[in-house]
Order: structure tokens, then sequence, then C-alpha cells
């Protein structure tokens, strides 16, 4: 009997607190501070106008997931022959043509003026973001032509390094010869940033180039998509004194989603199980055995015991909270340039299960709407000042 009353009378709190989450999400500004939809889904041939259960990002999907913004990763390939600044350019016009055929459904905004406008019309927001530093082909004037074409943050690098910025992965080589961190030019570029109103976003960066950038600009950084160093130790991942120079310069860090950047050891274990099964399948062909062998189940069960979850993302969010307040995180799924994501967001549409999983936690529906979308307004807002 007191079983049944204890159910009875706990099952309108578990539907409060569903339905709750539900109305936090749909009442704050959700935005995502990186994905790569655009070169995944000219890459793959998929159309990101139409629902499609492949990849991680459409037009249908980011509605689902109530996201507000969304930030399109301008990202050019520095091992094709074109140069990165063309690929960017075709990247963009891509993305010109998209909102042209959809102009009842996204539309794109370049200041918070626009970003409130085109979300209270209820449609998509789109937003901007150049993943390489070495698409200005080392001249500052295509930082202009950048920004009149609506890019809004730029990544000062890729796992590339241009001439005047190193990456996390060349500053962590041994073999790299040159000096790491912004030279002069690099200096420079960020100070122009500063002047136009660009965010200057260090996801990617290297230590060095990370804290000349903070020494140089005299505004507000971000990093698009990364996470927290001391969870995952990954050269991608901000170490916690990196974490505090952010908070103090007034800046903001959003979450990558990356498994590999989420769970200690998951990149490598990751990386060797893919080796490990490419050995076997060599081996099954000399026999004739190829198809006997299912690689993507070998993978899954080196990897299942450390798989993240959304659980997973809010931890790192925990964590930045903890460490310096609640003003200075975000999201910044990567997804679409992610081969891997947490369960329990396979794609865009399942955000809300980041706000569920906040609310549970205990969050206040104050400090939930600066996660989702708040702290984005408050740095682009002094940054284009």
């Amino acid at each position: 009997m007191f079983l049944r009353i204890f159910v009875i009378s706990f099952l309108p709190l578990l539907i409060f607190g569903q339905s709750n989450y539900k109305q936090i999400h749909k009442n704050a500004l959700v935005v995502d501070m990186h994905a790569d939809a655009l070169y995944s889904s000219i890459s793959s041939g998929r159309n990101l106008e139409k629902f499609s259960k492949k990849g991680h990002v459409d037009l249908v999907r980011i509605k689902q997931g109530g996201v507000d913004v969304e930030f399109f990763a301008i990202w050019p390939d520095p091992k094709k022959k074109q140069s990165t600044y063309k690929q960017s350019v075709t990247l963009l016009d891509s993305l010109d043509m998209i909102l042209k055929r959809n102009p009842q459904k996204i539309e794109k905004a370049v200041s918070i003026e626009e970003i409130e406008l085109i979300s209270s019309q209820n449609k998509i927001v789109a937003c901007i973001g150049l993943e390489s530093g070495s698409a200005l082909d080392d001249d500052l004037k295509n930082l202009d032509y950048f920004y009149k074409r609506g890019v809004r943050y730029l990544s000062l690098t890729w796992n590339d390094s241009p001439s005047w910025a190193t990456s996390a992965a060349d500053e962590i080589k041994k073999s790299w010869k040159r000096n790491k961190g912004l030279n002069e030019f690099g200096r420079e570029v960020v100070k122009k940033m500063n002047s136009l109103g660009m965010l200057v976003d260090v996801s990617h960066s290297g230590e060095q180039t990370f804290y000349d950038v903070i020494e140089t600009s005299s505004k507000p950084i971000i990093a698009s998509h990364s996470s927290v160093y001391t969870i995952c130790p990954h050269s991608r991942n901000l170490k916690d004194e990196q974490i505090k120079a952010l908070a103090r310069n007034g800046g903001v860090m959003f979450i990558n989603f990356y498994p590999g950047f989420l769970v200690k050891g998951f990149h490598d274990t990751y990386q060797q199980s893919r080796k490990d099964a490419d050995v076997i399948q060599d081996s099954l062909r000399v026999i004739d055995k190829f198809d006997d062998f299912d690689r993507s189940a070998y993978i899954y069960s080196k990897i299942n015991p450390i798989y993240p979850s959304v659980k997973t993302v809010v931890d790192h969010i925990d964590y930045v909270v903890k460490l310096v307040g609640d003003d200075y995180v975000g999201l910044g799924s990567d997804f679409d340039g992610i081969s891997l994501t947490p369960i329990g967001l396979r794609d865009i549409s399942k955000m809300p299960a980041i706000t569920k999983e906040l609310v549970k936690r205990g969050y206040s529906e104050e400090s939930i709407r600066k996660i989702l979308g708040g702290n984005f307004m408050r740095v682009f807002k002094l940054a284009t000042k």
C-alpha cells in the first residue's frame, strides 16, 4: 500500500520535471556554436534542406532540436589542391544558396539585433564561423572580405597551422621547428578582428597561441568547440589555467561532443581498434573469409566500456561552472565534423537531452539559459561593440 501511495505521489513530480525541461528549452535561446554540416553535406551528397537519417544536421532536425542559432562552420580542406581561400568562398556560396531557397525557414544573422529579430520570427538563425586561419592566404584584406560575407568568428588554426599561428596538433609535435604562437602578422590579425567585431576563436590553437591571443586581444575571445583537459587529457582541450584565463578575459568555451574529447583514453582506444580491425580484415582476405568479419561490431566492442553519454557532456559543463562560474560555458557540438556522438545525442534533434540533464542536476533556469545561449549573446555583444 505504501509503495502504491509513493508511486502515485511521485508521478506528478516526474511528469512536472519532464515538462519543465521542455518548457525551459523552448523558452531559451539555444545556440550551437559549431557544426560542419556544409562540408559534410557537399562531400556526401546529402541535402541539408530535407530530413535525413544520415549525418547530424539538417534544417528539419535543427528545428526538432529546438536550436535557434546554428553556426555553420566554413572548413576548407588543406589537403585539396584548390586554395583554402577559394574553398571557403565556395562553401559560403553554398550556404547563401540554401538561404535563398528557404527564406521562410532560415535566415543569416550578423548582429545581436538580427539574431533576436530572426529568432522571434520562428526561423532558424544561420551564423557563420570560419575554421581556418589558412583561408586568409596571409592577406588582411581577405579578413575584410569574409567579414562582409557574414563570418563572425575565425578559428585561427585548424589542425594545420597558417604561417602566423600554431595549432594544438603542431605545437605538440617533437619535430616542430618553427616558433610557437602568434608572430607579428598573427597579432595584426587578432587586432583587426577586434576592430571589425569578429570573435577570435582559439579552438584548435596551441597553448602558446592561446596565451598570445589572450595577451593581444582587447575583447573577449571564444573556444567554439573544445572540452576540459582535466577530464580528458587531449591537446584539443583546455587546461584549467586556460579556462581561468578565458574567464578573466570575459570569454566563453563551448563544449565539444566528440567522445574522444570527452573521455580519457577514448580517442586512442578508438584509433587503435580501427587499426586492429584493418589488420584482421587484411588477414581474413588472404583466406577468403573477409565477409565473416563485422568491422563495426569489433570496434564497438573495444570502445563500448568507456563510451560517453549526454551525462558526460554535462560533466564537462559542470566542471567549468564549478571552476569559473556559469557565465563562461556553452555548447559547440562539432556535429557533422565528428565520426561518433555521445549516447543520447545522436544528432542535433536530441539537444533537449542536455537541458533535461541540467534540470536533473539542479541547475536553475537562469543558469540553463546562460549555458544554452545567453553566454554567447553576452560575448558576441561585447565583441561587436
